[in-house]
């Protein structure tokens, strides 16, 4: 499969497209409205009222959402987040332009929550600093089979609330442009970015590694990524995928970033070092495999489709991320946390699988046809809603690294 020309996240905005699967972001602007209010010059009645209306929706309108949501991990991400793009765009350098770029932005209301909330505390860095607010220039990255159509059907509704909101402190000028393509290579000028995002994306490599064969035969049977058991060559190619990638990655975006720009990328991770140890740190990936296993059984799906079936997908450790940036030498690591959360609630099978299908349907598509996703996403939801009856864990690891742009390579 061709990554770039193919591999995108569910379209649309129905109930299994990514927008509707992916509230995180949207948790994350309510949580910062909060702050940003109880901070400002709005009434405590108003912080109530906005308080209430947060607990409203998320515990009455979304009762399951609301177990899985981890208000300790976004707060943080997010804080992290919004105080080192107010370090990247500082009143004391005061870009008259200050230019934003969000890499694997997808698409839907998500997209924007980040960005507009990266705005807000920009503009309110500058108040504060009684400095003129700037002009912003917001470019929107995906691979460009990304629906591009749905997201921009909602930037002029984005527009035009951030210059309402500010057109009594002098007006606010946001312009926002996609920028389609792989991250893993140049997008942007040379120089051209203060400040860049992303999140959830970079555990995808650019392509399936190559050597997943040996004289024509799969060396990966049975499994769909580099699993606790795959091969220990297996194991290696996606190391070596991932180094090649990511170095990539850092390499385009310090040619893209002006000195003491920054960058925050929260991914998906890995809590051991030992690329090699034996234990199961992506459960809904081991869970598509013994689905598909099951599939094999009961001759639905050809075994052989099976084994060739892999996806480029590496889940990184807090050292290998270090290892990498020190060896690429553009950056400087301000922070890097991990975090892992357990959802061992009844209904996190079915909200997991959800997600989890949003990002993968087409990839999976591609390899055994659209007739195989819903059979396939009830076994799989099924097989993780086993798991947690066996008490067995379903977690999953983030990663998240502020990485600053040195001024001396």
């Amino acid at each position: 499969m061709d990554m770039v020309r193919n591999f995108h996240m569910a379209q649309g905005l129905g109930e299994t497209s990514y927008a509707h699967n992916s509230r995180l972001q949207v948790v994350t602007e309510l949580l910062y409205l909060c702050n940003y209010f109880e901070s400002s010059t709005y009434s405590i009645s108003f912080l109530i009222c906005l308080l209430f209306f947060f607990f409203f929706f998320f515990y009455c309108c979304m009762p399951p959402f609301s177990q899985m949501f981890q208000k300790e991990i976004i707060e943080t991400v997010m804080d992290i987040t919004l105080s080192s793009a107010m370090e990247a765009c500082a009143a004391e350098t005061a870009p008259a332009a200050v230019c934003i770029a969000d890499l694997r932005c997808s698409s839907g209301r998500n997209t924007l929550s980040v960005v507009e909330s990266i705005i807000r505390a920009v503009c309110e860095r500058r108040r504060k600093a009684t400095q003129q607010l700037p002009e912003f220039m917001v470019f929107l990255n995906d691979l460009p089979s990304n629906d591009f159509n749905a997201l921009f059907s909602l930037v002029p509704e984005f527009v035009q609330n951030l210059k309402a909101e500010h057109d009594n402190g002098g007006g606010i000028l946001v312009s926002v442009a996609g920028a389609p393509g792989s991250f893993y290579g140049r997008l942007f000028p040379s120089s051209s970015l203060h400040f860049i995002t992303s999140f959830t994306s970079l555990q995808w490599l650019s392509q399936v590694p190559a050597g997943l064969l040996n004289k024509g035969d799969p060396i990966n049977k049975g499994n769909v990524y580099m699993s606790p058991a795959s091969p220990p060559s297996v194991v290696t190619r996606y190391f070596e995928q991932f180094q090649e990638d990511f170095s990539m990655f850092l390499r385009s975006r310090s040619q893209e970033l002006v000195v003491g720009g920054r960058m925050v990328l929260s991914m998906l991770g890995r809590r051991s070092h030992d690329i090699h140890k034996k234990i199961n740190e992506f459960p809904l990936y081991e869970a598509l495999s013994k689905s598909l296993s099951i599939f094999v059984s009961q001759k639905l799906v050809a075994e052989e489709k099976v084994d060739s079936f892999n996806f480029p997908i590496y889940t990184p450790s807090t050292q290998e991320l270090e290892d990498q940036v020190y060896r690429e030498g553009s950056f400087t690591i301000n922070s890097m946390k991990q975090y892992y959360k357990d959802w061992m609630f009844e209904n996190a099978p079915n909200m997991l699988s959800k997600t989890f299908r949003a990002a993968n349907e087409s990839f999976i598509c591609h390899h055994f046809g659209e007739e195989i996703i819903e059979p396939l996403f009830e076994t799989h939801t099924q097989v993780l809603y086993e798991r947690l009856m066996a008490g067995e864990d379903i977690g999953l690891c983030q990663i998240t690294v502020v990485l600053c742009k040195s001024a001396t390579r």
